[in-house]
Formats: C-alpha cells, structure tokens, sequence
C-alpha cells in the first residue's frame, strides 16, 4: 500500500481533538489535510473525494454522519472513521450502514485508529486500482468495430461460437475470427476474465 501521497482527511471543528488526530497519524507515517468546519470540508468535497476520512460527530451545526452522507451523494461510499464523545450502540450501527470502518471513542485508542486507517487507505487504493482498469476497458471497447462489440456482448452473455454465429447468420469460422480480435484489442487472455471486466463497467 502506498500512503506517502496519500492524505488522510481530519475533520473537526475541536481545535484540540484535531491536533491530537493529525499528531497520531503523522507518528505513524501518514499525512493528513485538516478541515476545521464542515463548511471547509464540503466546499473541498467538489474538488475531491477523501481517500480515508477521520470525522468528528460532533460537528457545529451537523453531526458527522450527515456530513459522510452528503460526500457520498457527490463521490459514492468510501472509508471513513467516526470519533464521539459518546459511542452508543445505535450510532455505531447506523455509521457502520453507512460504511464506517470503526465508531472510536474519545479518548481515542490510537492503534485501533491508525489500524482503521491503513484498512481504509487500503480500500481505497483497490477501489481506485478497479476504478483504472475499468476506464482502460471502456476505452479500448469502444475502440471496438460495430461488429466486435455485438459479438463481445453475445459472448458476455454467455452464448456460444454457434449460437452466435446462427445469430448473426455468419459462419462460426467468421465468429472465431472476430472473438480473436475481440480478446487482442481487449488485451483479455479469457473469455472469464473479458465477462468479468464488462461486469464491472456495468456495475
């Protein structure tokens, strides 16, 4: 995993508690972006989505979990740490809903915090990794002939070389032909691996 251009986001407008949470992950190697408000957490929001956030619950004005909610209607779900100063057992239940790796509470134990981060940043970067090779795809499919790609979604489909042949009323020999393409042009070694990749653009 790789965290040295990573920053973790610390949101809380407790000056105090802020310093404390960006003090433990600097001692653990990892950089932070501190946000002081919600306000300048949200305007940051529509220029970036946090890899991992570290969120306070008991923000002025909104609570934590409501502020995670309005980063995931404009970037979709990601790790995040809530700290409180009162954990109960209905918050820790709706914030793991919502996607919380741990509801940590104040004073904040340090190695279940940097342990949920590394597991957080983690998640992010195969979420990304995905993110990547999906784009890739995209753009080397819609690189695709007319054909190639009417072929490509039979095949996702699970039909046959006959069945799409009878299909398309060519022959089979034509069908393996373009299949062939399909798989260089897509630089899939599998039709598993070629099914599982169009799954992913879909999802």
């Amino acid at each position: 995993m790789t965290t040295g251009n990573v920053s973790v986001w610390v949101v809380s407008d407790d000056e105090r508690l802020q310093c404390t949470l960006a003090y433990a992950l600097s001692e653990a190697g990892l950089s932070c972006s501190k946000f002081t408000s919600s306000k300048h957490a949200l305007d940051m929001m529509f220029v970036a989505s946090p890899p991992c956030l570290v969120i306070d619950h008991e923000l002025e004005g909104i609570s934590g979990l409501d502020l995670v909610s309005q980063f995931q209607n404009q970037h979709g779900r990601f790790p995040f740490i809530l700290i409180t100063h009162h954990g109960t057992v209905d918050l820790a239940v709706e914030a793991m809903k919502r996607g919380a790796l741990s509801v940590l509470e104040i004073p904040v134990n340090f190695e279940k915090l940097i342990a949920a981060v590394k597991s957080g940043l983690q998640i992010d970067e195969e979420r990304r990794q995905r993110e990547n090779q999906c784009n890739e795809f995209v753009n080397r499919y819609q690189a695709l002939t007319a054909r190639e790609r009417e072929i490509a979604e039979l095949v996702f489909e699970g039909k046959l070389s006959k069945q799409i042949a009878k299909i398309l009323s060519i022959s089979p020999k034509t069908v393996e032909v373009h299949r062939s393409r399909i798989t260089k042009k897509l630089e899939v070694e599998s039709v598993t691996q070629l099914v599982k990749l169009m799954q992913l653009t879909r999802t």
